[in-house]
């Protein structure tokens, strides 16, 4: 065996060496038929998309168990916020409920590819109302990142997120990715809580920042909304709920930069009784829902009412309560 094949066995038994134990967040929960259901409805419904890539694939029941979970519950006002594999699955709830359903990216067109030439085409044109843009302005970004480290987030207290920070920090990602963590913590037992806060402030360091951003460069992030901002399609929340627009599902699937500006700004747009759901919510495979998960689980108004550990990104669903 050589030594490259050896740092990578060492590197399994590290990251993957609880597979297939229940995570604590699911501990509570019986997902098993749920996920079951879901895998069979896409082998039924869902065969005919033209799926990216394998993980993409494995992904999708987490987006019919999600759509199932908000058919159940009546949601009748859902807004998706990155387009993609899911927007099919809210596509077909939409025309079996009359939900209305509004579909948020900056760009459709990967999305539109997906489904082009299935079954699925039609009714996304039909029951999805289509929105291009962000939904942030680059001046958000820009404070959010760059200005003084915060010590609040979503209306919580940063220092009360600590103890929820360890529940979303899982090691099975690529080995590339962890290695690359490895180098920016500066050792390989880091806690995500160490890399993302200091004296109970949130603060990112640009290398982390980097890593998560379009070509390893967060420049690219400034760079990309500021041609958004001069087409006039940056801050498209901020028309959505000009006159006060209330969802009872959110689904935040946006840029890896996106969910953690997102979170704080539509929190409040949620009626009391609906859901935020939440994908890619595991680090360091992923960094955009850890904080805003976190900060669900620390927020008395809220309460987590679902959470599937399946795949590597992961999908969380909360309830507000008040």
């Amino acid at each position: 065996m050589t030594i490259n094949q050896r740092l990578k066995h060492l590197y399994k038994e590290i990251t993957h060496g609880a597979a297939g134990l229940q995570s604590a967040l699911t501990a509570d929960f019986d997902n098993v038929s749920a996920m079951e259901n879901a895998r069979a409805m896409q082998a039924r419904h869902y065969a005919d998309l033209n799926y990216p890539n394998k993980k993409q694939f494995l992904a999708f029941p987490s987006y019919t168990c999600m759509v199932d979970f908000a058919e159940q519950r009546g949601c009748k006002a859902v807004l998706e916020i990155g387009a993609g594999l899911s927007t099919a699955v809210w596509a077909s709830f939409a025309q079996r409920t009359g939900a209305d359903v509004c579909t948020l990216d900056a760009s459709v067109a990967r999305m539109q590819a997906y489904v082009r030439n299935t079954s699925h085409e039609e009714t996304v044109a039909r029951h999805i109302k289509l929105v291009e843009g962000t939904t942030f302005h680059c001046d958000d970004l820009i404070a959010f990142y760059t200005d003084e480290p915060k010590q609040t987030y979503g209306g919580i207290d940063v220092a009360s997120l600590l103890d929820h920070l360890h529940l979303f920090q899982n090691p099975n990602c690529s080995i590339k990715r962890w290695h690359k963590v490895n180098r920016i913590a500066g050792r390989w037992d880091w806690s995500a809580s160490e890399l993302m806060t200091t004296d109970s402030s949130l603060i990112l360091p640009r290398q982390l920042l980097d890593l998560f951003s379009a070509g390893k460069n967060f420049a690219n992030e400034i760079s990309f909304l500021q041609g958004i901002d001069s087409q006039g399609k940056g801050g498209v929340i901020d028309k959505l709920t000009a006159d006060g627009a209330h969802w009872d599902f959110i689904f935040f699937d946006s840029g890896e930069l996106a969910s953690m500006i997102e979170w704080p700004m539509l929190k409040d747009n949620i009626s009391i009784g609906g859901y935020a759901a939440f994908h890619d919510i595991y680090f360091p495979k992923s960094i955009k829902n850890i904080f805003p998960c976190a900060a669900v689980l620390a927020d008395p108004d809220w309460e987590m009412v679902f959470c599937d550990d399946s795949t590597k990104q992961g999908l969380l669903i909360a309830q507000r309560l008040r």
